[in-house]
């Protein structure tokens, strides 16, 4: 355990201009739009399985009634 947590702490960065030469800055901004790609595509996963997972709606918000109020009282927007 101890070696790995050694080989953990002996990780180096590498200079992207010594690794790419010109290319760093290409390279640098494709992997930033490829990590804003991915976060977006993560979050629509996620809210995906948030939805389908989530509570079901009270009935006031879907008009099946269930109680006393069986409609939602007209908000600020009308």
């Amino acid at each position: 355990m101890g070696d790995f947590i050694r080989s953990i702490g002996d990780i180096r960065i590498n200079n992207l201009g010594e690794d790419f030469g010109v290319l760093a800055d290409t390279v640098e901004v494709f992997f930033a739009i490829l990590m804003m790609l991915g976060g977006i595509a993560l979050t629509y996963l996620v809210q995906r399985w948030a939805d389908k997972a989530g509570e079901v709606q009270s009935a006031a918000n879907v008009g099946r009634g269930g109680g006393p109020q069986q409609y939602e009282d007209p908000g600020m927007r009308g």
